[in-house]
């Protein structure tokens, strides 16, 4: 299984970001995504970090454009995302 690091850049606050993010992990359990993980860099908390585990990079990219609309509500900058992907295989 996959392991994906996530950074990204805010627009609006971490408290803001972080109640949304919080409030969708019923619709990421449901397509196989455990976040292990997730914060803002220590001096600077419009650097966001997240850390999961997925089925497949085939379900974060489906994940993402299918919840578009509500990751930029949440306060994601569009196009700020960088993805590491990890395996201990």
């Amino acid at each position: 299984m996959p392991t994906v690091i996530m950074r990204g850049k805010l627009e609006k606050s971490y408290d803001h970001w972080v109640a949304a993010f919080d409030a969708h992990e019923s619709a990421r359990k449901a397509v196989g995504l455990n976040v292990l993980y997730r914060g803002h860099d220590l001096d600077d908390s419009g650097v966001i970090h997240i850390v999961m585990h997925t089925p497949s990079m085939e379900t974060v990219s489906k994940f993402m454009q299918d919840n578009a609309e509500y990751i930029k509500e949440s306060g994601n900058v569009p196009g700020s995302v960088e993805l590491t992907v990890c395996s201990d295989m």
